[in-house]
């Protein structure tokens, strides 16, 4: 069996299509075996076959972005300009992007476009076998789901309505805050999770449940159930203008927050991820915001509820000392590194849980933050029409993959199926990723035994030779490698 695949269960690895996206599991396993080449303590080889910590061909001062940034060649050379990465940004939304391009939503709804919504939003690659306490879980159980989706109370044409996300929100398959897992030891993969809207994202609101608690809606990312009181509610020119709206802001870190405002409990303490870009609010320098001074902050705008659902804007603050920048980063190889390694040690999140995120999270975050924009899976990063890719089938040799990953360059993306890594540089002419994954699994080169580490978390790892089963190299198995700053 592929390691690839969870145990006691098959369908963990199926394909689904759901709307635009093709969920693939994004990383349930990692299996790395170890390797004879040893690798630099900074630069002078080391005899370490397998580090003190688990991880084959590995040193610490891998751990430090700037280790990989001396090694890159000509790092601070702008890859793309402002122009190239909005074109490549706008793209993303056209044929085969991999984002939904909401404006092009008609305004009035079909009743069978929203049932397939239903429908392609309820596949989930990760089963539900037992809920939170560890009981199994029935088809009663997840009927009753069903039942609060209100399929059969979709109408023969509705019109379509719009909104933004209020705060950090999770998507999910089906309208509940129940937890379903596909067993005891796998409790990190939570089968509604179906991804994150990040404040300020638009959505078109196409119904919603028997409860009145949960919206459906599509999103940039494609459809999914979401909490009524994480969207406000208004027109689309107020949505999109919004949306639209130059930055004033964007978050450059891991995670940021606004400032804490009692006065404002709407906009205190929001989380932020990377890339999240918010407008300039129009505040005059000195002027108060929500109870305190805006001279030592970042006066931003950000959509809120109001009681009745609708929405409204309001002023907030980001302290100057918050990791954020006036605009998108410029797109250089020492800015995919720093950025990339901002999230080093974080948690696995599948679908953004844990306040994280998953293997094509941390892929995506790190371009957002210079303006890119990739689709929120493994399987559409490696061949949305947005992206420049080396495709490989059954047919390329061993050696021509090998050949290509020798050329590969900072920031480009492999691609195996259900995950996805990032190149972050080569040592003795072998490449190195970054990558948020759950276990590294490979062979001990003293013993020739199958050893196995637990990192869940985003980790630095040799790439070769990874597996994808006991006899595949992740180089075989390989389906695109994607050149991300090629124009």
């Amino acid at each position: 069996m592929s390691r690839l695949a969870l145990p006691s269960t098959r369908t963990l690895a199926k394909t689904y299509r759901t709307g635009t996206r093709t969920w693939r599991m994004r990383a349930l396993s990692l299996l790395v075996m170890g390797t004879t080449a040893s690798l630099a303590a900074c630069t002078t080889p080391s005899a370490l076959a397998v580090s003190p910590s688990g991880v084959p061909a590995f040193h610490e001062d891998m751990l430090s972005p700037e280790f990989w940034i001396r090694r890159a060649p000509s790092p601070d050379e702008v890859l793309l300009d402002a122009t190239q990465v909005t074109e490549k940004r706008m793209r993303a939304f056209g044929p085969e992007g991999g984002l939904v391009d909401l404006k092009r939503i008609p305004a009035t709804l079909t009743r069978a476009q929203v049932v397939r919504w239903l429908q392609d939003a309820q596949q989930s690659p990760i089963q539900a076998v037992i809920d939170e306490q560890g009981r199994p879980v029935t088809e009663a159980m997840l009927e009753e789901l069903r039942q609060n989706a209100a399929t059969a109370h979709v109408p023969e044409a509705s019109t379509a309505r719009h909104g933004l996300s209020v705060r950090r929100t999770p998507l999910r398959t089906l309208p509940s805050h129940r937890r379903f897992f596909a067993g005891d030891s796998l409790r990190d993969f939570e089968s509604l999770q179906a991804g994150i809207l990040f404040p300020g994202e638009p959505v078109v609101i196409a119904h919603h449940s028997v409860d009145q608690q949960w919206l459906f809606v599509l999103t940039t990312q494609g459809p999914a159930w979401v909490q009524r009181d994480d969207v406000a509610e208004g027109t689309a020119d107020a949505v999109f203008s919004y949306v639209a709206k130059a930055p004033g802001r964007v978050v450059t870190g891991d995670q940021v927050r606004t400032v804490a405002t009692p006065e404002a409990p709407r906009v205190s303490e929001l989380e932020l991820d990377m890339g999240v870009a918010l407008p300039r609010a129009d505040v005059s320098p000195g002027e108060p915001v929500n109870g305190a001074s805006s001279y030592a902050s970042w006066p931003v705008l950000l959509p809120v509820r109001e009681q009745d659902g609708t929405l409204a804007f309001q002023s907030a603050l980001l302290r100057r000392t918050t990791d954020t920048a006036p605009g998108y980063l410029p797109l250089t190889r020492a800015n995919i590194l720093r950025q990339a390694f901002k999230f080093l040690g974080e948690r696995y999140g599948w679908g953004h849980q844990f306040n994280a995120r998953d293997c094509s999270g941390l892929t995506s975050e790190v371009y957002r933050s210079m303006g890119l924009f990739l689709p929120p899976n493994s399987g559409q990063q490696g061949k949305s029409t947005a992206l420049t890719h080396r495709l490989f089938t059954a047919k390329d040799s061993h050696a021509e993959r090998l050949r290509a990953l020798e050329q590969a360059q900072v920031g480009d993306l492999i691609v195996v199926p259900g995950h996805v890594l990032m190149l972050i540089g080569h040592v003795d002419g072998k490449p190195y990723v970054i990558q948020d994954v759950p276990f590294a699994v490979f062979k001990d080169p003293a013993t020739q035994q199958l050893r196995k580490t637990k990192l869940n978390q985003v980790s630095v790892t040799p790439l070769l030779p990874l597996h994808a089963d006991d006899t595949t190299l992740y180089v075989d198995a390989m389906t695109s490698l994607v050149h991300v700053t090629r124009p």
